[in-house]
């Protein structure tokens, strides 16, 4: 065979091979470096077009897929350099109802079922967290059920007649003398958390939205107290828990999303 004749059958058989892979019904799709991807989504029908690719300026893909409902399609979009490489599910594809997000939050906080004589403030009392979710989707994207995994840490500000003493490893809270100045004690707790949550959003962009929950949370607390006498002042740290049956606790929840 000549070496035009061998060209020709190679040509033949690489066009061959690329249209059978076109046609495969129900595999996987990769196309590498796309130019040009352009996803419709209107009423039941999402159609997705790519022109383009890394091997062929010419290549053109066309799918049409029927959605039962729109509110069931979800997007994630990390990056528009990420996209050198698309990968498109086969027929039958469906999207997971699973999906998993990481929250960090800061805010003022109370003990509102604290004993009285513990006298907490909500200022300058706070608190910061860093959670992870895992989201449950099982009847479209408005009603979401998580559960996850957290760590928390509160501040909380009491009355400055007031320090925090630990008495057989529980602290307890003791009158500052008189002859003191400048006084302030705080409690402080680290918790590992597991939230349990479900959220109901008003709207499919999900701007607004109502979460109902409880945390469980296991505790380890330390106190902290400032004083001055004279021209001196002391700092003093004390390790312990509030009470006994604070080792664990449970936190009920009552968000509204916007």
């Amino acid at each position: 065979m000549s070496k035009k004749k061998s060209f020709l059958a190679a040509v033949i058989i690489s066009c061959i091979s690329a249209t059978a892979f076109a046609e495969t019904i129900g595999d996987t799709i990769v196309i590498e470096k796309a130019d040009k991807v352009k996803i419709e989504t209107r009423d039941t029908v999402q159609r997705i077009v790519i022109t383009g690719s890394k091997d062929d300026p010419q290549f053109h893909y066309t799918q049409r897929i029927s959605i039962s409902d729109t509110s069931d399609v979800r997007r994630t979009i990390k990056s528009v350099k990420d996209f050198n490489k698309i990968s498109i599910p086969g027929k039958g594809g469906k999207p997971s109802k699973w999906e998993s997000s990481g929250h960090f939050n800061i805010g003022l906080n109370a003990a509102l079922d604290a004993p009285e004589e513990y006298k907490f403030k909500v200022w300058p009392s706070f608190e910061l967290g860093l959670t992870w979710l895992a989201d449950y989707r099982p009847f479209g994207k408005k009603n979401v059920w998580s559960v996850g995994m957290g760590v928390y840490w509160r501040h909380y500000r009491s009355s400055k007649d007031y320090y925090w003493w630990k008495v057989n490893d529980v602290l307890k809270q003791v009158k500052y003398p008189e002859k003191l100045e400048h006084t302030s004690t705080s409690l402080n707790v680290i918790s590992l958390g597991i939230p349990i949550m479900y959220t109901h959003y008003f709207d499919n962009k999900h701007k607004w939205g109502l979460t109902l929950g409880d945390i469980v949370n296991w505790n380890s607390a330390y106190a902290r107290r400032y004083y001055e006498v004279g021209d001196e002042d002391y700092h003093g740290v004390l390790q312990g828990r509030s009470r006994p049956e604070d080792a664990s606790t449970f936190l009920r929840l009552l968000l509204v999303k916007s």
